[in-house]
């Protein structure tokens, strides 16, 4: 029983796909993939709902952006005794949607759809680590409402906004169950509703000319997970398994700071964004480990209570982009860089998720088809990258060498409706707004 309760729900709320850290996805908008994700200071469109509502209060007239993308990925692992193991997931597509209008002077209010936590991963039947991982799926829709405020009239150059986010979550997964030659597995559903929270600022300074400034915060969301458990293996080990029924975790997607610098010179922009991840509070406190071990602690069906390590770090991803306006004004071209760190250690790595410190290069294309529609592509690729597990003989609980690769490719249509023109930052003409 100690082995089941050892292997049991272990990937919970945390399939992902490789392209993310750890379940954590960005590509929310194929214009800012282009540029590495870096947009915390500049980004003045409907997405600035999430990637800084202070931008929010840039929108001019009532924008809509519809977007889509898919991930297609791969992870692996091997060790000296087996062979290289290859996940089989399938691509995942993931839409977005943005509507931002501007209602007043100073108020823009909007609201979007994303998906920023989740995706899935499967690997073939009967690999190695099957009681570990076998398929698993997540999906974490934000659904934001968010305000923003232009107070270039009062303060020049500064634009604030917040909003809410709203998640309605879900996650399905099975694993496999070995005694022995006798083999099983476990299913499991579950659902729930989170709620959540993000704020931003952006200060475009009047006294330096192209200097764009930003900051955001987004708070912990918490997700108590409650839903059935299902065991399926032959007698007599059935009669060794807790009954079908009630199971339940919490899982804490995690806060996080953004910050951004960018400088606008004639066509050319740059932008560097730095943002702080708060994994360490994503599970629950495990002080029979340590003062600072965290666990999956999972309720199980009968009354027991099962605890899985994981020890996640805080991380820090850095994201740089570049954004060159064609003279004509009707095209922008992108491309940018990321590193992005994993936030789960040696110790704890399995096939649950396979995950490294990765580094991404991004590329991207806008066309302005007329005064009211855009399009925009985007393309992220994560050359090939491993790392090796811990060599301490207690954790993980399989030893080897894990890798991870992947190619997200985004397309996005935008539309603008209504001015086109900003108000007046401080009670002068307006400023044309770039197409």
């Amino acid at each position: 029983m100690k082995t089941l309760r050892s292997i049991l729900f272990i990937t919970l709320g945390l399939s992902g796909i490789a392209s993310a850290n750890s379940f954590n996805v960005n590509e929310h908008d194929a214009a800012v993939t282009g540029r590495g994700g870096a947009a915390a200071a500049s980004d003045d469109e409907a997405s600035a709902i999430v990637f800084n509502p202070g931008g929010l209060g840039l929108v001019t007239g009532t924008q809509i952006l519809i977007g889509g993308t898919l991930y297609i990925a791969e992870g692996s692992y091997q060790n000296a005794t087996t062979p290289q193991v290859t996940t089989d997931s399938p691509p995942q597509p993931a839409p977005t949607l943005y509507v931002a209008s501007r209602v007043h002077d100073m108020v823009v209010v909007g609201v979007g759809l994303h998906f920023p936590f989740g995706l899935a991963v499967s690997y073939p039947d009967g690999h190695p680590q099957t009681t570990v991982a076998q398929s698993s799926d997540l999906r974490t829709a934000f659904i934001s409402p968010t305000v923003g405020l232009d107070l270039r009239k009062q303060v020049p150059g500064l634009t604030i906004g917040a909003g809410l986010d709203i998640v309605p979550s879900s996650v399905s997964l099975k694993r496999g169950l070995v005694f022995g030659d006798a083999q099983g597995s476990v299913d499991l559903a579950a659902d729930t509703v989170g709620v959540g929270w993000r704020a931003g600022i952006m200060y475009h300074p009047p006294a330096v000319k192209g200097l764009k400034l930003g900051l955001m915060y987004r708070s912990q969301v918490s997700l108590d997970f409650k839903g059935q458990a299902d065991f399926d293996i032959a007698d007599p080990y059935r009669a060794q398994l807790p009954p079908d029924g009630d199971a339940s975790t919490t899982i804490n997607l995690p806060m996080s700071f953004w910050g951004g610098v960018a400088y606008d010179v004639g066509n050319l922009e740059l932008e560097a964004d730095a943002v702080w991840i708060n994994w360490a509070n994503t599970f629950s406190k495990d002080p029979a480990r340590g003062a600072d071990a965290t666990s999956l602690v999972l309720a199980l069906p009968g009354g027991q209570t099962s605890y899985v390590p994981e020890d996640y770090n805080n991380t820090v991803t850095y994201r740089v982009g570049l954004d060159y306006r064609v003279p004509s004004e009707r095209a922008h071209l992108r491309a940018g860089f990321i590193y992005d760190p994993t936030p789960i250690p040696t110790t704890t790595q399995t096939a649950q998720l396979p995950d490294v410190d990765r580094i991404a290069l991004t590329v991207g294309a806008s066309y302005q088809v007329n005064d009211k529609v855009g399009l925009s592509l985007g393309a992220l690729w994560i050359p090939s990258q491993s790392r090796d597990s811990s060599s301490d003989p207690a954790y993980p609980i399989f030893h080897g060498t894990y890798s991870v690769d992947a190619l997200v490719l985004c397309v996005g249509l935008s539309g603008q409706f209504g001015t086109t023109s900003e108000p007046a930052a401080s009670g002068n003409a307006t400023v044309a707004r770039n197409q």
